[in-house]
């Protein structure tokens, strides 16, 4: 079809067991434009609908052998006709009755005798919003089948790339480890750094690829008991050794037990740990504490950086967003750390969040079922 041809008919399906009212409503849509196939009973108009659905049913309650709400109802059982609209057009004027009408999936009512202007204002209303229904439910499919061939794509390379980071990992290792004697301090430090960025390269790889999984439910959780305080002061000593001109503490002592996957319950501390060094500026500290709170497990990560803005705390868990704080311009990157740490701690019944922090900056949040 180009783009001058017409658009096609509406078709409309005309059930009343009164040959005059088929008449008067087919030459009147008929005359609009519509395509109309009137029949007489309930069983002819199933009939006709499974083998070739109308847009829109205007339908009689008052018919011999099924009447119009049990022909309704049925039209709701079958896939092909639940979403036709289906409006009643009858003597029946009752509240009840139009109460009734709607409980069976009808959505419009019109009572007999009808203006043909209101009947055809309302079919072409009724029309109008099936097609934009169906066209937006068409573009949406379009979008997660272009969604689903650009994920298929990124993890197709994504995945390549983990064996070359790899062998890159290891050969800048052993570099390092036959050449330390002899390396200037600044090449030393240029080796150190490259090392520092295949091991984000690996760990990006990771991260989006475990995001996939968990989002498809493929992520087994391997779960026992383990001390969330314990894992919390692993995390909090790692980062305090590599931020050395920021301070990362644990602020609780405590054990706290939790039936977890250590293993991601460890990455999502490192993921929130990492991102408050990494907005938090020199000579500031990260503050990382653990409590129970009945029958849940609270980690808070609170950081000294620029702070998240309100409208955007429900967004930095998507993935690939990247959120711009309105003071000096500085970028909060969330990249898919946050998106991980949310589907991480929602596969364990948990959630997570953040708020603003006691002293300025930001708190990050998560908490567990004990």
């Amino acid at each position: 079809m180009s783009k001058n041809d017409p658009a096609p008919l509406a078709s409309v399906l005309v059930v009343d067991d009164t040959v005059e009212n088929l008449r008067l409503l087919a030459g009147m849509l008929g005359a609009q434009g519509y395509e109309v196939r009137p029949v007489t009973s309930g069983r002819q108009a199933l009939i006709a609908a499974e083998h070739d659905p109308p847009d829109l049913v205007l339908l009689d309650i008052n018919m011999p052998e099924m009447n119009g709400y049990e022909v309704c109802r049925r039209f709701k059982q079958v896939p092909a006709l639940r979403d036709v609209p289906v409006i009643f057009l009858t003597a029946l004027g009752d509240v009840a009755d139009k109460v009734r009408a709607f409980e069976v999936g009808g959505v419009d009512y019109v009572t007999k005798p009808f203006q043909i202007d209101e009947v055809t204002a309302r079919v072409r209303t009724h029309v109008a919003l099936r097609r934009a229904t169906r066209e937006i439910s068409l573009g949406l499919e379009r979008l997660q089948q272009l969604e689903k061939l650009r994920d298929d794509l990124v993890h197709m390379i994504v995945h390549d790339m983990r064996s070359p980071l790899m062998v890159l990992m290891a050969h800048l290792s052993l570099i390092e480890s036959e050449n330390r004697h002899t390396l200037s301090p600044t090449a030393a430090e240029d080796l150190r750094a490259a090392s520092r960025a295949v091991r984000v390269l690996s760990g990006m790889a990771d991260d989006l690829l475990d995001v996939s999984r968990l989002e498809e439910g493929k992520l087994p959780l391997d779960e026992a008991d383990h001390d969330v305080t314990a894992i919390a002061g692993e995390v909090c000593a790692a980062h305090a050794v590599i931020a050395t001109d920021r301070k990362v503490e644990l602020t609780s002592a405590a054990p706290v037990p939790v039936r977890c996957d250590a293993a991601l319950v460890r990455r999502v501390m490192e993921n929130l740990v990492g991102n408050a060094v990494k907005h938090t500026p020199r000579g500031g500290g990260v503050h990382v504490s653990v409590e129970e709170r009945g029958p849940r497990v609270r980690v808070e990560v609170a950081d000294e950086g620029q702070g998240v803005p309100r409208e955007a705390r429900d967004r930095i868990f998507e993935k690939f967003e990247t959120l711009r704080s309105r003071r000096e311009h500085r970028y909060h990157s969330a990249g898919l750390g946050l998106a991980f740490c949310k589907l991480a701690v929602e596969a364990h019944g948990g959630s997570i969040g953040v708020d603003d922090g006691a002293t300025g900056g930001s708190t990050f949040w998560f908490e567990l079922p004990r």
